[in-house]
C-alpha cells in the first residue's frame, strides 16, 4: 500500500463486572441503542450506537484478572463525546441522575468540557467546540 493510511473509528469496547447494568446506563442515561448482542466464548457482547460511535460491552467472564475499578492504569485514561450545547447537555444528563466528576467549564477557547462517572468508573468526557 502507497500513500497515507486512512483510518476510520469503529468501537469502544468495555469490560464490565455487570454487564446489564452497563448497558441500562448508556440506554437510559445517555440515549444509546441497542444493535446487536453476538455470543462467543461462553459470554455476550452487547453492541450499542451513540451518535455515530460503537460502543462494545461484555461481562468479565469467571477467572478474568481486571484491575481494580477506579484505580489508575496503563491504556486509555477516557473517551470523549462532541455535544453541541454543553449547558443543555448537562442539565438534561443531571435531571437523568448521571454523575458529573467535573461540570462544565471553559478548557481552552473555543473550547469547553465537562466529566461524567460511567459504570465501572470509566471517565467520559463531554466536549463542545465553538467557533
Amino acid at each position: 500500500m502507497s500513500g497515507p493510511l486512512a483510518f476510520r473509528f469503529d468501537h469502544v469496547h468495555f469490560y464490565c463486572s455487570d454487564v446489564a447494568a452497563t448497558e441500562r446506563w448508556f440506554v437510559e442515561g445517555l440515549g444509546a441503542e441497542v444493535i446487536e448482542l453476538y455470543e462467543a466464548g461462553g459470554s455476550t457482547t452487547h453492541y450499542l450506537r451513540l451518535g455515530d460511535t460503537v460502543l462494545a460491552m461484555r461481562q468479565r467472564r469467571a477467572g478474568e484478572s481486571m484491575a481494580e475499578p477506579g484505580r489508575p492504569q496503563l491504556g486509555a485514561d477516557h473517551f470523549g463525546l462532541l455535544v453541541d450545547d454543553l449547558d443543555a447537555t448537562a442539565a438534561e444528563l443531571k435531571r437523568r441522575g448521571v454523575k458529573f466528576t467535573r461540570d462544565p467549564q471553559p478548557f481552552r477557547p473555543g473550547v469547553r468540557i465537562a466529566f461524567i462517572l460511567g459504570p465501572d468508573n470509566v471517565s467520559i468526557e463531554l466536549m463542545e467546540r465553538k467557533g
